[in-house]
């Protein structure tokens, strides 16, 4: 058994201790929260505590792995981490009126959801073979964590990360001012340069603008699609395809041999029916969708691989 204490409000200190621990093959049996030192921190004053900011230092309760982690989908994480999350609301919620502060409901919380991650840490799949970082891993935690118990029109749940917060960020426009998209990212270990290179915005006079589904379908033409792994660029490309006027062909992409559709790529092309920006977006989004499903029932049915059947879990 291996038990520290450790806390931060920023997430890349938590990377570099969760994978080292997880890498050492730990994983987090339990997460206790405990007052912290009262004296230490910047600036601090005897009956004050640790850096102003969180008065909570959590206890990790880790034990050695005697067996291999069982394979998970992240939606099925997300479902279960939202889960153990809602059991613990009522508790977080009396401890709010006692005047806990946010930061720290945020820290037990997090150190929750960090859990029921370690026990599958290297078997969680955003897609076929492809197990998710701690970092993507902390970054989803957060969103979870941001949307709660909500019935809004959220991204979809399977969703890689990244994806589903650049949907956050992008929801409500194509522009979003350079300060505000910083705000947006606090917090998750990631920044707007990361969107950046992927192609998804650009930056001019202190402004991301969203950059349109043509013309990401254009940037992938002629290029191996074997690459073509991320869900985002999947949906842009079948939907800028099916642009007017576009000069391209979704079906070129959709029977390259090399393209293999992501889990949530027919839930992302639903989004972008129901949430893109224009009406021509909208539109390419909807026969995009027809067009991929059309080419999914002339498929040949084939047993799934272990790792696909678990995207398949409700």
């Amino acid at each position: 058994m291996l038990a520290f204490t450790f806390h931060h409000s920023e997430d890349e200190p938590w990377v570099a201790v969760l994978e080292s621990l997880f890498d050492a093959g730990f994983y987090l049996e339990a997460t206790f929260p405990i007052r912290s030192d009262e004296t230490k921190g910047e600036g601090s004053k005897p009956g004050t505590f640790g850096s102003q900011k969180i008065e909570f230092d959590i206890i990790h309760v880790c034990r050695k792995r005697t067996e291999a982690p069982t394979p998970v989908s992240l939606a099925r994480m997300r479902r279960e981490v939202l889960a153990d999350v809602k059991r613990l609301q009522g508790l977080l919620e009396a401890h709010a009126q006692e005047g806990l502060p946010a930061a720290d409901l945020a820290v037990i919380r997090r150190g929750k959801a960090l859990e029921y991650f370690s026990r599958h840490y290297g078997q969680v799949f955003k897609a076929e073979d492809e197990p998710i970082t701690v970092k993507e891993a902390l970054l989803g935690i957060s969103q979870i964590l941001d949307e709660g118990g909500s019935t809004a029109d959220i991204p979809p749940v399977d969703a890689e990360p990244y994806t589903r917060q650049f949907l956050r960020i992008f929801a409500d426009g194509t522009e979003q001012k350079r300060d505000q998209m910083q705000k947006f990212l606090r917090g998750t270990g990631s920044s707007p340069d990361e969107f950046e290179e992927r192609g998804w915005c650009s930056e001019k006079s202190k402004t991301y603008h969203l950059t349109p589904p043509l013309e990401v379908a254009r940037n992938w033409h002629n290029r191996h699609k074997r690459r073509l792994d991320s869900d985002y660029d999947q949906a842009m490309v079948l939907i800028g395809a099916c642009h007017p006027g576009s000069g391209l062909d979704a079906s070129d992409t959709l029977r390259n041999p090399n393209f293999k559709p992501h889990p949530a790529l027919r839930s992302l092309l639903e989004w972008f029916e129901r949430r893109g920006h224009t009406p021509p977006v909208r539109d390419a989004a909807k026969l995009a969708k027809m067009r991929f499903e059309a080419w999914q029932k002339a498929q040949p049915q084939r047993p799934a691989s272990a790792q696909m059947s678990l995207f398949a879990e409700t």
